[in-house]
């Protein structure tokens, strides 16, 4: 993910991935991001790289917090699909998604932790 983007979605454009631990409160302070955290902001690249609309990634994301209030850490693949009215399913499993959805999109969650923890060690 460029720099530029991340800046855009933690700074609130289009949406605004607010940090978990703690929030910068003054100059010269910085937000502080959990791992799940960073989990989500692969999950909304992945969800970007398939085309999605940066508003409509906004809202799948507070889904999948909705989802998954524990975080991501308990599942290894999250499937996506649009309705024809416009609305979001969230699964675990591909055969809980409705066959006649219009969109849909599988993010393999346990490679995108994996790539994140090791660039997390790596950094």
């Amino acid at each position: 993910m460029s720099p530029s983007r991340l800046k855009n979605w933690t700074a609130g454009r289009p949406f605004k991935l607010k940090p978990s631990i703690r929030t910068a409160t003054g100059q010269g302070s910085r937000n502080l991001y959990s791992l799940e955290d960073v989990w989500l902001l692969g999950v909304a690249n992945e969800l970007s790289k398939a085309g999605m609309a940066a508003n409509a990634i906004g809202k799948v994301l507070g889904a999948v917090r909705a989802k998954f209030p524990h975080g991501l850490a308990s599942t290894d693949a999250v499937f996506i699909s649009r309705g024809k009215k416009g609305t979001y399913r969230i699964e675990i499993r591909e055969s809980h998604l409705p066959s006649d959805t219009v969109i849909r999109i599988a993010i393999d969650v346990r490679r995108l932790r994996a790539r994140v923890d090791q660039e997390w060690r790596r950094g």
